[in-house]
């Protein structure tokens, strides 16, 4: 390990090197560069050496990321230029709707999985199991050498398998990071089998079977609901996954288990195990092939999960009704408290709070017109931030956008 200052000593002589290569003040070109967005750093470091070492130096990571802070977001783009495709990763600063950097990689057709991460999970692809997981500073991509674990090989000669379900987060107690996902046929009732990959960065990755959930978990194959498509039902916090129940599929269980409209069951990345089912913020009651709040019989678009800022959230997006975030209080108590009460201009049911920001707004993924939109708690207004290829390949991104060493990442 290097002495404390060894960094900082060469980014000064960087930055020299660097201005007797451009012919500026010694300091000049590091501030210049501190203002341009990644993706022109990464260009400028192909000048020269010097420029290089000053754009790939701790001090001028660390500065640029703090004059940088985002939020950003991950996703997914395909281009055909001429019949010669590109595909890969864009990083988008929310602040300007500017993109700031760009990764290619040869992952045709895949899905950013919705996460906050410093890392992008990319699901699908050339095959609907596939998972890969990229780093956006290097731009490395992990994924396993074999498509299923060792016990669960004899399910792809069984004819149609799918990935019904995929969660991808980060331990805090090791720092690993994990996979999980869930396999099934589509059948009506089953249960669906269970892998887990741990992604370390060191050796060959690979699946892992275990126990699957007792009940059936909402799917992200399930096409009646296009929510259902980028996990919506499903999201990662502080290394636990949480899955809303089909409460459409239990009528198939006969265990005598009391299940509601909303249950969720959580599942510990650490340890790798179910727990025990967690109820929703209220009492709720099915309708065919809708929910429908109990105490007020009003008829309701499916119940989806979010992340924001590190706090698991409910949203109840009853048509023609604020839509209510329920925020999670209390696990081991099932606390949940109703922290906001929206009132669109629009259909509700349309939309899905991706961020929550630290200046009272909340950025919504319009699910008709694929828009990023920025919506104002104390003023009540709407903001269009960007367009999306797709609104089911998006994920918050919570890494550096440079690398620290080489490459014209």
């Amino acid at each position: 390990m290097a002495p404390p200052g060894t960094s900082r000593r060469r980014g000064r002589r960087g930055r020299r090197a660097a201005g007797r290569c451009a012919g500026l003040p010694l300091d000049a070109l590091f501030e210049i560069m501190l203002r341009l967005p990644a993706r022109d750093v990464c260009r400028l470091r192909a000048v020269c050496r010097s420029w290089r070492a000053v754009a790939s130096d701790r001090a001028f990571v660390d500065a640029h990321a703090s004059r940088h802070p985002g939020p950003y977001v991950a996703a997914s783009f395909s281009d055909d230029d001429g019949g010669d495709e590109s595909c890969g990763v864009d990083i988008v600063d929310l602040s300007s709707g500017d993109i700031a950097k760009t990764i290619y990689t040869d992952v045709s057709g895949s899905r950013v999985q919705r996460t906050r991460l410093d890392l992008v999970c990319l699901v699908e692809g050339p095959s609907p199991l596939d998972v890969t997981v990229l780093d956006p500073i290097t731009g490395a991509t992990y994924s396993p050498a074999k498509s299923i674990s060792a016990d669960n090989e004899d399910l792809l000669s069984s004819g149609r398998l799918i990935m019904e379900s995929c969660a991808f987060g980060k331990v805090p107690s090791t720092g690993e990071y994990k996979v999980l996902r869930l396999l099934g046929s589509g059948t009506p009732c089953e249960l669906y089998e269970c892998e887990v990959m741990t992604v370390n960065g060191a050796g060959a990755l690979q699946w892992r079977a275990i126990q699957g959930p007792q009940l059936p978990v909402c799917s992200s194959n399930n096409m009646r609901s296009v929510w259902s498509s980028n996990n919506m039902r499903s999201v990662v916090i502080n290394g636990v996954a949480y899955f809303l129940l089909d409460y459409s599929r239990l009528y198939c269980s006969n265990d005598g288990l009391l299940i509601r409209p909303g249950n969720i069951v959580p599942f510990d990345l650490e340890t790798e195990e179910w727990m025990g089912i967690l109820n929703g913020p209220k009492p709720v009651a099915r309708g065919r092939d809708m929910i429908v709040i109990s105490s007020t019989l009003e008829i309701m678009e499916p119940l989806s999960l979010a992340d924001l800022n590190g706090s698991l959230v409910m949203v109840h997006a009853v048509y023609g009704s604020p839509m209510d975030l329920w925020f999670l209080s209390d696990l081991e108590q099932g606390l949940w408290v109703k922290k906001y009460s929206i009132d669109f201009e629009y259909y509700n049911n349309n939309a899905y709070p991706l961020l929550l920001l630290d200046d009272e707004k909340i950025v919504f993924l319009l699910r008709g017109t694929n828009v990023l939109q920025s919506y104002d708690l104390k003023d009540d207004t709407y903001t269009d931030i960007l367009v999306v290829p797709d609104f089911r390949s998006v994920g918050i991104y919570t890494g550096h956008l440079l690398s620290l060493e080489g490459g014209l990442n």
